[in-house]
């Protein structure tokens, strides 16, 4: 018997790599290297004879190239399970809008020559390339639009424009193992190993990527906070390619402390609430700084009930803000918090 090593199970996950490289996935890389051959073959003979070889040819077939990247990406996202029903649902009925827009305001030549079939073509990929580089600027404010109706409605539909597949050892075992090293000081066929490790480090790969979809859920919200997702997308990519995690583990806590500052800013506003719930001879309305939606003069009226009402709000959000906390520091290696 001839027994060999199965390479190919003992090999690091390029997909994770790839998922950085450029904005194609394995279907629409082989389109755009295929692309010379075919246009070598099929145009090439027609551009030369009928000397059409132009500019204008030239960046119609760019067009379409990257077009059938675009598609083809989103199709294998589509079949890898990684399309939200609502990211489809808003995909499919923006792609429809655009193209029927652009026949309406550029319809098609008459004749079925070659000149005016390649300008059908561009005009198809022109719309395709549009919706697909502008994607990401509105699908997300719409989807959590569509969610919060649905919620609304009784439906959970929630889901997330942005994500990661979590680290598994069969696949990004160097990967984990770096990390491990970076934040435990062993490795993951160490005797110290846990998969609380892992479990750790696979919740600060979900953290990251939930702010991303944070920052990216308001109107316009891409824009306006690009370079705080450009930073997060490049903590990811050192997180999962490199086995990097210290510019993440700033982040965590960097965040950590402005939660921590938040909460005693609300403790502050609680003990000047109770303060004046103590003493009904004090002037309750300095207290109207830490909440809205009341004035002097409800204050005045119901008095006592508006600052109990209050109380309870901040206590609220004190509690609110650990939570968020708890969590933050599940993302940290538990040696840190020791």
């Amino acid at each position: 018997m001839f027994l060999r090593v199965n390479r190919a199970f003992f090999a690091r996950n390029r997909i994770r790599e790839k998922d950085f490289g450029d904005i194609f996935n394995k279907t629409s890389k082989g389109i755009t290297n295929i692309m010379p051959l075919i246009i070598t073959i099929f145009f090439a003979p027609v551009l030369i004879t009928t000397s059409l070889f132009s500019k204008e040819i030239i960046l119609i077939l760019a067009n379409l190239s990257l077009s059938l990247g675009y598609v083809g990406n989103f199709i294998y996202r589509l079949y890898q399970n990684e399309v939200s029903k609502a990211e489809l649902l808003i995909t499919v009925l923006t792609l429809v809008a655009l193209l029927a827009l652009a026949y309406v305001l550029f319809p098609p030549l008459a004749s079925l020559s070659f000149i005016s079939l390649l300008c059908a073509v561009n005009q198809v990929a022109v719309t395709v390339n549009l919706f697909f580089l502008i994607k990401d600027v509105f699908i997300p404010p719409c989807k959590k639009f569509i969610e919060n109706v649905a919620q609304w409605l009784g439906f959970d539909i929630a889901t997330h424009y942005y994500s990661k597949p979590p680290l598994t050892l069969e696949k990004d075992r160097y990967i984990i193992d770096q990390l491990l090293k970076k934040s435990y000081d062993h490795d993951s066929y160490s005797p110290d190993f846990s998969q609380e490790e892992l479990a750790r480090l696979n919740h600060l790969l979900t953290k990251l990527s939930r702010y991303i979809d944070k920052y990216d859920e308001s109107v316009l919200g891409y824009i306006y906070n690009r370079d705080a997702i450009a930073d997060l997308e490049q903590q990811i990519a050192q997180l999962i390619t490199q086995g990097n995690p210290d510019s993440s583990y700033t982040f965590i806590r960097k965040k950590i402390g402005f939660k921590t500052t938040k909460i005693q800013m609300l403790q502050e506003a609680e003990k000047n609430v109770l303060t004046a719930l103590q003493d009904p001879a004090s002037d309750a309305t300095s207290t109207l700084q830490f909440f809205k939606g009341i004035d002097n003069n409800e204050i005045e009226k119901n008095r006592e009930e508006v600052l109990h009402s209050g109380l309870e709000c901040l206590q609220s959000e004190i509690q609110r803000q650990k939570a968020k906390i708890e969590s933050l520091e599940a993302c940290l290696p538990r040696t840190v918090l020791q």
